[in-house]
């Protein structure tokens, strides 16, 4: 009787023991893990591909140098100076290692023979893709599928293209930041700062475009070096390849970004009887109107209005006079206008990819046209680049500064 009722009491024990205990069973200490920040993805050398398409098996894909920027954890004590490729190992914040292979999952694997640490992908920052590497067909979105169905990746990381090597970019480490991925990261939010900056590409959004096979423009990250990088591209792909077809420079991006109606801040810099002006963009408001003609063909116009404060006009007139104000008002948007008629033009009749959300309204707006007219869009009939757009800009000059003249 009485070890029976040890047994019993013995029994409910060992279960709460077993159910407070299985928190830990798959426990890896922090200092185990090896955080990588960000992923580059290059081509590999011409003379090694060579070597490869010689091979037994000609059959072979092409490998793409996968470049992994790990944590180095001691570099980034507060007592050492930042880490990079200037300073010593012990002050170094971060390295990169590169690992050759066909495919993202077996670059991993590779990765992990060669670490220390279990190679870590939940902090991953940024990606950055080759141009090179995202024009070949399907390279694109081959590159990008173990990021999205890793379990430890998240949708929010950021993903870039760049005309550079990858590992350029990855090597950027201006003074004022330890890891070139967090200094990426932070760049491309500087779009309160910037018109010619597009909104943070996400995995996660660029997965969607995938999916529905529409056409998207993406961060692009130039001028790679050791001291910065400069986000003031868009890489434009095509809805049906998944294929980069090209880049918007920055005026275009910035046209981009009023067509879109995601511009948050900026300067624009205007021209009026003859003297020089900037305009610091406060406020920007877009609304598309669509219309169709005798033909049932949509044309579109883009209505902007734009408010803002004139910071700088070189030998400038009273700027507190109502026909001196109209003036740089109607310089302003002109400028807008020419960068929307630009990236209009680029987009229509060079890249045939409309990035510029005019897919989107007919789908909300006007879904039976769109469901019959869909195939010849960009593809089929190419309407996409024959569909007329016009630009319908407002400025509004709220302030002028503190002064109305600076000279007499």
């Amino acid at each position: 009787m009485a070890a029976a009722r040890k047994r019993r009491i013995l029994i409910p024990y060992l279960f709460v023991c077993a159910v407070l205990m299985t928190g830990c069973w798959d426990r890896v200490e922090i200092d185990q893990r090896g955080f990588v920040v960000a992923v580059g993805i290059d081509e590999v050398n011409k003379k090694e591909e060579e070597k490869e398409e010689n091979g037994d098996n000609n059959n072979v894909k092409k490998p793409f140098r996968v470049i992994y920027q790990i944590v180095s954890p001691s570099g980034l004590s507060t007592n050492k100076s930042g880490g990079g490729s200037g300073g010593s190992a012990e002050d170094t914040a971060y390295f990169n290692m590169a690992v050759e292979e066909d495919t993202m999952a077996t670059s991993m694997a590779k990765l992990a023979q060669r670490l220390s640490r279990a190679p870590f992908f939940e902090h991953l920052k940024v990606i950055v893709i080759t141009e090179s590497v995202a024009r070949r067909p399907q390279s694109f979105t081959e590159t990008i599928d173990f990021f999205l169905r890793e379990s430890q990746m998240r949708r929010s990381t950021r993903i870039m293209v760049t005309r550079d090597k990858a590992i350029n970019i990855l090597t950027t480490h201006p003074p004022d930041q330890k890891l070139p991925a967090a200094y990426l990261e932070e760049v491309s939010d500087n779009t309160k700062e910037s018109s010619r900056i597009l909104p943070e590409s996400r995995i996660g959004d660029v997965h969607e475009f995938l999916l529905k096979h529409k056409s998207f423009a993406i961060q692009g990250v130039q001028n790679g070096n050791h001291n910065y990088s400069t986000v003031t591209e868009a890489a434009v792909f095509n809805g049906s390849s998944n294929q980069l077809v090209g880049f918007l420079n920055p005026k275009e991006t910035a046209g981009l970004n009023f067509m879109e109606g995601t511009v948050k801040g900026g300067q624009l810099k205007f021209y009026f009887e003859g003297r020089t002006g900037v305009f610091t963009i406060e406020r920007v408001k877009r609304r598309l109107e669509c219309k169709f003609d005798a033909d049932n063909l949509p044309s579109f116009t883009f209505h902007i209005e734009a408010e803002g404060a004139v910071n700088e006009i070189l030998h400038a007139p009273d700027t507190l006079k109502k026909d001196v104000i109209k003036n740089m008002e109607t310089a302003v948007e002109k400028e807008i206008v020419g960068l929307m008629k630009a990236t209009a033009n680029k987009l229509q009749h060079e890249y045939n990819c409309d990035v510029m959300g005019l897919r989107e309204y007919l789908f909300h707006k006007h879904y039976r046209w769109f469901q019959k007219h869909q195939s010849q869009w960009e593809e089929d009939g190419k309407l996409f680049s024959t569909r007329p757009v016009q630009m319908d800009v407002k400025v509004h000059v709220r302030r002028s500064g503190n002064v109305n003249l600076t000279e007499d």
